[in-house]
């Protein structure tokens, strides 16, 4: 019997630390609305709380570059909400290595723009910065909203709320296992019956629906817009 890998799994930061996991998506062929790269970044703090998300496109053509610029939209999310210590994690080894060793090498011409910022950002003594390589499988939910964003939007997109596969894939990271409708718990209440006039007991027609919506609390925002369900806002750093 083949054995598989059961320890591999997504880990929380230190207490006061941020994890940002972050993606890069590319096409070989051009998607149905233009694109052919997407970035998606993930902000977690110690608890796994997810604390920001940004899907989106920024239209580069080129996949080393995209890659490049998912750390730097990581980074700059970090620098926009003041997290001094962060956790930043790919799956892009090629990237990766080109970054870690740009200071002492150098690296490919065309990136040379967004490896100084990245450097840059790397020099700041007020700011804790751990770049770590990771598994594919402990990144998903960055790379599900890389390819998102990118078959959806010509720009980045913040998204403050989980939704659908999000959901899915933030609790298998989490170790909090399937979230179906066998799954999930509901309220007593919900669960009240009718006895029937000849004794037979059926639950209420209107017994629990799982339903999406919209924070109402978002709508005051005028730049926000609606899509799938969730909020998601218009970044305009």
């Amino acid at each position: 019997m083949e054995m598989v890998n059961v320890n591999a799994t997504w880990e929380m930061p230190r207490r006061g630390a941020v994890n940002i996991n972050v993606h890069g998506f590319f096409s070989e062929i051009q998607l149905a609305n233009g694109n052919r790269s997407g970035i998606g970044v993930v902000v977690r703090n110690s608890r796994g709380t997810i604390l920001r998300m940004l899907s989106g496109s920024l239209g580069i053509n080129e996949r080393g570059n995209n890659e490049l610029y998912a750390y730097l939209e990581g980074l700059k999310r970090a620098y926009a909400e003041d997290y001094p210590a962060v956790i930043l994690e790919t799956d892009h080894v090629q990237s990766y290595w080109e970054w870690k060793n740009s200071t002492i090498e150098g690296g490919i011409p065309e990136h040379a723009y967004v490896l100084k910022q990245l450097n840059t950002r790397r020099r700041d003594k007020n700011f804790a910065l751990d770049v770590r390589l990771t598994d594919p499988e402990d990144n998903e939910l960055a790379a599900y909203l890389a390819e998102y964003g990118a078959s959806r939007w010509n720009q980045m997109v913040v998204i403050k709320r989980s939704f659908g596969r999000v959901y899915e894939l933030w609790s298998k990271d989490m170790g909090l296992g399937p979230v179906g409708p066998q799954f999930r718990a509901v309220n007593e209440e919900e669960m009240a019956v009718e006895v029937m006039e000849d004794g037979v007991i059926n639950p209420p027609a209107n017994m629990f629906v799982m339903v999406e919506q919209n924070d109402e609390e978002f709508m005051q925002n005028e730049n926000a817009a609606f899509g799938d369900g969730f909020m998601v806002q218009i970044q305009e750093d």
